[in-house]
């Protein structure tokens, strides 16, 4: 049984987002480095965009399933584990770390952590969904995915050669 809907894992979305962008955007006006100050001020403007869209994805999904309450129990406790095992719990988490960002580097490997931890919870969420629901998620898992490739394609580089 699903034991929560797309429109509720738009709604952790659209929060992940913000915090995303509060992240980017802080980081942007703190690392000197401009290639890495334009990718996190590109990733600031993507989580915008992404934002706008999930709101209007929140549109198409299907109605929330009668939930017991052992389901909604299980429901509370996994998110809270997953909330409090992410990267950024919240837009005051993000810009704290933000502010914490010592090195082009290590702003890197936050921003892939964040983006890894985001896709983890959306493949998650998913699972938890009606078949119905899925394909949602799906679209943001492929938005997301774009920037987990982009940013591992920088420490790459910035590692240089093997």
């Amino acid at each position: 049984m699903a034991v929560f809907t797309a429109a509720e894992a738009i709604n952790m979305a659209l929060r992940i987002e913000e915090t995303g962008e509060v992240f980017y955007r802080t980081v942007a006006g703190r690392i000197p480095n401009p290639a890495v100050k334009a990718v996190m001020e590109d990733l600031a403007i993507q989580e915008r965009r992404h934002y706008n869209a999930f709101m209007k994805l929140s549109g198409y999904v299907s109605e929330p399933p009668t939930h017991s309450i052992r389901d909604w129990e299980e429901y509370t406790q996994y998110l809270q584990a997953a909330l409090d095992n992410a990267i950024f719990a919240g837009p005051d988490k993000a810009l704290a770390l933000a502010e914490s960002v010592a090195s082009p580097e290590e702003a890197l490997h936050m921003a892939l952590g964040f983006e890894k931890d985001t896709l983890l919870f959306y493949y998650d969420l998913r699972e938890l969904l009606r078949e119905a629901d899925r394909p949602v998620v799906n679209e943001i898992i492929r938005e997301e995915k774009a920037h987990v490739q982009r940013l591992a394609g920088l420490l790459s580089g910035a590692r240089g050669p093997a």
